[in-house]
């Protein structure tokens, strides 16, 4: 009988190993001799694949980016209402604390560890949050569309820039009280936004 570790590519298995390792470690806190043990390679496989430790985390945060944006989607897909698709993105963030122990989100952890507003791995963060922004964007414009009644009076820029300030400040302090009522006000919050 296989070995489990051993029916995954190299690359998946050291991806797979640093990923937890960063998610719960943090990125400066994990090795690269601790990501070779866990993962049971040997050095030259993890270099072949990796050349560098920001290759192996560019790699995580890429994975992360798609992943999350996927999990988003199908929870905005969820709902059949132009209203319940807007508020579905805050409200899929309450699930998504508990399921990752309030740890909050990679990439503002990742801002925490890596200073220079240059760098390749926080622009990954950039790009995670620009996307955000752009489908938070396409669902105000939605929402104001299908009931100029209602909404007519919003700015779908303004509360795109609202909703994703309101959005990142309660991950960030669901994370620092390790708890969930950051999330809960920030779906009321957004709520008051529209009504």
């Amino acid at each position: 009988m296989k070995n489990k570790r051993s029916d995954i590519a190299p690359r998946e298995r050291i991806l797979k190993t640093a990923s937890e390792l960063f998610f719960h470690q943090g990125f400066r806190a994990t090795g690269i001799n601790e990501v070779i043990e866990k993962s049971g390679v040997a050095k030259a496989t993890f270099y072949h694949h990796f050349p560098t430790k920001d290759d192996l985390c560019l790699a995580y945060l890429r994975e992360r980016n798609t992943s999350e944006f996927e999990a988003i989607m199908a929870f905005v897909r969820d709902h059949d209402s132009p209203r319940g698709r807007f508020l579905a993105v805050v409200e899929a963030i309450l699930p998504w604390l508990e399921a990752n122990r309030l740890r909050g989100c990679v990439f503002l952890n990742m801002v925490a560890e890596v200073p220079d507003p240059g760098n390749k791995l926080r622009n990954e963060g950039v790009q995670h949050y620009a996307r955000l922004r752009q489908l938070i964007l396409q669902l105000a414009e939605n929402l104001i569309e299908s009931d100029s009644h209602s909404y007519g009076g919003l700015d779908a820029d303004v509360l795109a820039n609202d909703y994703l300030v309101i959005l990142g400040g309660a991950i960030a302090m669901a994370e620092i009280y390790h708890d969930l009522w950051p999330a809960r006000q920030a779906v009321s919050l957004i709520k008051r936004l529209i009504d």
